[in-house]
């Protein structure tokens, strides 16, 4: 047991002593915070540094002049049928942005003519324009009054849902219990791959070395193994903490920076006022982001964290020691990491739609899926005899990963110039000594 925290001791203090650990523990939150920042930004200002856009409205049937609604950067402009051969002409001496004529009442044909090609967000913006009006027009040919339309179209419905719990209704929010979940599996999944393979190219270096020769000299191949995996999996815990901190601390001063900047155009300031219900919506997010007990959630997070890396830390050393260089890992790759992929596909789709279904049920028993689809299915609530049967089995299968891996690097670490088949790993299990 000295000789495999000697181990733990070398491959730990070996990698966090490097400048390239330091820069990057340093760098991804700050890169990951600003790119964030950057996004949010450029979605809350999405016109910001956008020119306005006249657009000439030539409209043959007068039922949408004056009707259209401009905003800061696209302003209507109403006249008379151009001279269709000289569209190009008029639009660059009038400084109009595009053409839009409007051939008939009922919209059959709609032509938008610009000198360059239309943004997508614009073509968008005078659909929408326009589909109102016409949606405006039907309602009173029919009788119905400008405020009875105003009364429809302000129609709301939101449902507050709760969790039915031994102290009463307890606050919740499937978008909320999505998006924890989520976050969660995939912090698990980035981790499992990011140092499983960290694992794996560690075993391989020492071998093309010949540094493991000189190794197992003094000490098991299987406390080698497992000391190696343990001190990587201390290495990303330790970056993995730092980054939460930071990620923490720069986030706030992200969100404060973009309060401080945001500017609200007019029209999104009367979106907002008609859209007390909407704000509302957003308010039972928070209250149920808020209720969740992130205590209970962290320790299942640390324990399916832990292990789950562990599993496949293992069998990524195992196939490390079975090649040569990295070029040859990849007919063991597929079948380790494809339970792994398809685990992070289900849980964003059937998982989150059903996480109390058969499929997820079984996906978080099974060791290759649970430590990814189990963090998706806990915001939702599972059952705590469902959450210690998965525990179990992942235990058992890191158990069993770890035996595994076990036989096969004892003799694969030694193995030299030769590409081993999947019949002749499964030799080596079996094989005494």
């Amino acid at each position: 047991m000295n000789k495999i925290f000697l181990v733990i001791k070398r491959e730990y203090l070996s990698r966090v002593r490097k400048k390239s650990f330091i820069i990057m523990t340093i760098a991804a939150p700050l890169l990951i915070s600003a790119f964030y920042g950057i996004i949010i930004y450029f979605a809350i200002n999405r016109d910001i540094g956008e020119s306005e856009k006249r657009i000439y409205v030539a409209d043959q049937s007068g039922a949408y002049t004056a009707k259209l609604n401009s905003k800061e950067t696209i302003k209507f402009i109403y006249g008379d049928v151009t001279d269709e051969k000289n569209i190009k002409t008029f639009l660059e001496e009038g400084n109009y942005y595009a053409l839009l004529t409007l051939h008939d009442s009922a919209l059959h044909k709609i032509d938008l003519v610009a000198v360059d090609q239309p943004s997508l967000t614009t073509v968008s913006y005078i659909e929408t324009q326009l589909a109102d009006v016409l949606k405006k027009r039907k309602l009173e040919h029919i009788g119905v009054t400008a405020s009875q339309i105003e009364e429809v179209n302000n129609v709301h419905i939101r449902i507050n849902t709760a969790k039915a719990t031994e102290t009463g209704a307890k606050s919740s929010s499937a978008a909320a219990s999505s998006a924890i979940g989520f976050a969660a599996a995939l912090l698990i999944y980035m981790f499992i791959f990011l140092y499983g393979v960290q694992v794996m190219r560690g075993v391989i270096e020492e071998k093309t070395n010949r540094i493991v020769e000189v190794i197992i000299s003094s000490l098991k191949p299987f406390e080698l193994m497992m000391g190696k995996i343990i001190g990587i999996a201390l290495v990303g815990l330790t970056q993995f903490i730092i980054w939460m901190g930071l990620i923490a601390l720069l986030g706030g001063g992200t969100s404060g920076m973009m309060a401080s900047q945001m500017t609200v155009s007019p029209e999104a300031q009367g979106a907002l006022a008609q859209s007390g219900n909407d704000m509302s919506e957003s308010g039972s997010f928070i209250t149920a982001l808020l209720s969740f007990n992130y205590t209970y959630l962290a320790s299942v997070f640390l324990f399916y964290f832990i292990t789950g890396y562990l599993f496949y830390g293992a069998l990524f050393a195992a196939i490390g020691s079975a090649v040569d260089n990295e070029t040859d890992t990849q007919q063991f790759m597929l079948p380790v990491t494809m339970p792994l992929v398809l685990a992070i596909v289900l849980a964003q789709s059937a998982v989150i739609s059903n996480p109390n279904g058969v499929m997820a049920f079984w996906l978080s028993i099974i060791p290759f899926t649970s430590p990814v689809v189990m963090m998706v299915r806990m915001p939702f609530g599972v059952p705590n005899w469902e959450l210690f049967l998965s525990m179990g089995c992942m235990i058992a299968g890191f158990i069993f990963t770890v035996w595994l891996a076990g036989r096969i690097y004892r003799i694969g670490i030694l193995m030299y110039g030769k590409k081993p088949s999947y019949k002749e790993i499964g030799k080596w299990l079996f094989a005494k000594g």
